[in-house]
């Protein structure tokens, strides 16, 4: 009973942070999971189940006060459904920590200039992208965020929200909504991966969701009533404390290979 108590624990506030950034929750899932002695075969997959609960939920939550951009969505919802799968495969058959490493300072960088510059988006109201363009950078940030979802296990808005908000300037409250969209349908790819494979833990996975429904159903309250600039600073901490979470795995990882 304590268990299930600390997944459902988990669940509630990797959740509740993790739809008020756009992310997922995995970022928290993961390491926690790995801290309690869980398997490693399962943190992956068991992490991506309540990413998928919490994107329903979230998601749902959000499209009662935002209107989605449908043609943008769909640019990035679908590269992200085909690499999340190819990411989840990945898991097992590769070594693909290089790929999260490498995306994972990129990520870094950009969070720390969501944290500390005093400047909106890198694009103002005459210099946002044209409609193609717009579109353009909508497949490539799904391809991106889609394969590093499903190797690392994070909701694929760690790449996105960054993309959505100073590349294609959108509003903070709206980039947060959409990423938790695009999330949804390139989880469920994922998950249903890694059923496939056998590596989702239920007696884990159950509890985490539970959690996962009352902090996806909490955050996005939350999130809509804070102010757009300390939004857009508190989504670059969480995306910080996120990546670096990621990067520290990989090179240990990647140490431990060449060692």
């Amino acid at each position: 009973m304590i268990d299930l108590l600390v997944y459902f624990l988990i669940g509630i506030i990797a959740s509740l942070l993790g739809s008020m950034a756009g992310l997922g929750g995995g970022f928290l899932a993961i390491p926690s999971l790995y801290y309690l002695g869980v398997q490693l075969q399962y943190v992956v997959g068991t992490s991506k189940f309540m990413v998928f609960v919490n994107s329903i939920v979230s998601t749902y939550r959000y499209s009662r006060k935002m209107k989605f951009p449908a043609k943008l969505y769909v640019s990035v919802v679908v590269p992200m459904i085909l690499t999340a799968y190819v990411g989840a495969y990945l898991v097992v058959v590769l070594p693909s920590k290089i790929l999260v490493l490498a995306i994972g300072v990129i990520l870094l960088a950009g969070s720390i200039r969501m944290i500390i510059s005093t400047q909106g988006p890198l694009t103002t109201q005459s210099t946002k992208p044209t409609s193609n363009r717009m579109y353009a950078l909508g497949v490539l940030s799904g391809s991106i965020a889609g394969l590093v979802a499903g190797v690392s296990g994070l909701g694929g808005g760690i790449v996105n929200v960054p993309v959505f908000i100073y590349l294609l300037g959108l509003d903070p409250h709206l980039a947060v909504s959409l990423s938790m969209a695009c999330i949804l349908p390139s989880a469920l790819s994922s998950v249903i991966r890694h059923i496939i494979d056998h590596v989702v833990d239920w007696s884990i996975a159950i509890p985490l969701s539970i959690g996962a429904v009352i902090g996806g159903w909490i955050g996005p309250r939350i999130a809509l009533g804070i102010k757009k600039e300390t939004l857009r600073k508190i989504i670059g901490l969480i995306i910080a404390l996120a990546t670096t979470r990621i990067i520290i795995e990989a090179v240990i990882e990647l140490t431990s290979i060449q060692g």
